[in-house]
Order: C-alpha cells, then structure tokens, then sequence
C-alpha cells in the first residue's frame, strides 16, 4: 500500500512539474564541531544490505564507482574502504571489530588504528525503477495553416493562422528511476554523530538509476571538499 502511494504522488508530481529530474537534499552538520581542523577521513564501502534484485555485478559496480570517486579527493587524507570482491559483497559485521557505537553505527577498528578524524557511513536506501499510468485524456494541439487569396490584379498572397484542434492521447506507461543515499558522519573520539545527509533523486521516463547515483556522488566528494576544505 505504501509502495502504491508513493507511485501515485511520485506520478503526479512529475506530471503537475513537468520536470524530467527531481532531486530532494536534506542536511545536517553540527554546528560546534570543528570540521576545518580534520585532517584524515575514513569512508566505508558503499553498504547496499537493504536493497534487493541486485546482482553481484551490480552490487560490485555500484561499490567501485563510490570507491573510484571519492579516491580522487585530493587535499586532505582519505582512507576508503576499498571494495571486497570475494565472498558476496554485502558489508561486512560491523560488531566485530567495532571499537564505538552499535550495531549500524559501529566504527571499525581500522578507521582508529589509522588515526582517522571522522568516519562517514555511505548507505544507499532507495534503488528502485518503476512505472506510473498516465491516463487516457485530450489534448489541445497547434497547427499553422497555409491560406491564399488573389488580388484584382491577379496577384497570389498567402499566410499562416495558427489552428487549435484536439488530439485524443490513450493511456500509457511512464518508467522513472529512484535512487536515495544517506551519508552519516561519526566523530572517530566519541562516537557522536556529527553531520547526516539524504541525497534523493527521481527522474522520469528513465530506466538506469546509475546516472543518478553518480550524481549523487559526485554531490557527496564536493560536499567534503566544502566541509573540511
């Protein structure tokens, strides 16, 4: 039920905007915490535990396109968890070699050890392509239309008037794409949560989420150049 609700709003949002791309960025930083003193990050995989349908080679791609991005941010040291391609690729327990926080916020060990500021978690929580109905309706469409007369002396003139007419347009299928991240920042010292982000993106008439994620991330890389910059 809540699926189908959330098609119906998404269809009609789209239809009222007429917007290929829709995007809904939320952010929170605390404001008391130094962010310009940090000097190393440690980011994890890309997690992907919740989704579903995806293959491996879906889920390896997604991972290393994270990996891949974020490994060019230059001017601060980034520790990035590199992808895992043996075994399945669904991250790894935390809870055991957590030093801080439970069981979906622990910070690994390796991210202490290596003496990072910060750790962020990249989740993605949306992957999903679907489609909405639009329904049979009329539409009203514009047409120029050639006249001519002849003069007394026999001379041809023409022009254009522009003609209104309708057109019946029968129902249809519309595909959208929808891809959500959160990104979660943890200071490395005291666990505390220090900034969240949600990335969202729906796009009409796609079927490749892909572009959107790498959207998504790029946004990401230039939101921790801003931040720590």
């Amino acid at each position: 039920m809540r699926k189908l609700i959330f098609t119906i709003l998404t269809a009609l949002l789209l239809l009222l905007s007429g917007a290929a791309t829709r995007a809904d960025y939320t952010e929170w930083k605390d404001s008391a915490y130094p962010f310009r003193s940090v000097k190393t990050i440690y980011i994890d995989e890309m997690d992907t535990e919740g989704l579903e349908g995806l293959s491996i080679s879906e889920e390896w791609k997604l991972k290393d396109t994270f990996y891949k991005k974020i490994s060019k941010i230059n001017d601060l040291t980034i520790l990035a968890e590199e992808p895992r391609p043996e075994g399945n690729l669904i991250s790894r327990d935390k809870t055991e070699d957590a030093v801080i926080g439970g069981k979906d916020t622990a910070i690994p060990q390796e991210a202490v050890a290596k003496g990072a500021d910060i750790y962020i978690q990249p989740r993605i929580t949306t992957w999903q392509v679907d489609s909405y109905l639009v329904p049979a309706h009329t539409e009203w469409r514009n047409t120029e239309v050639r006249d001519a007369w002849r003069d007394k002396d026999g001379r041809w003139h023409e022009y254009y008037r522009t003609v209104t007419y309708p057109e019946f347009v029968p129902d249809y299928w519309v595909p959208y794409a929808q891809v959500t991240v959160t990104f979660e920042w943890y200071d490395i010292k005291t666990g505390n949560l220090i900034a969240t982000s949600e990335d969202k993106r729906v796009r009409n008439a796609e079927n490749h989420p892909e572009d959107l994620y790498g959207r998504i991330v790029d946004r990401f890389v230039k939101n921790v150049k801003k931040a720590v910059g």
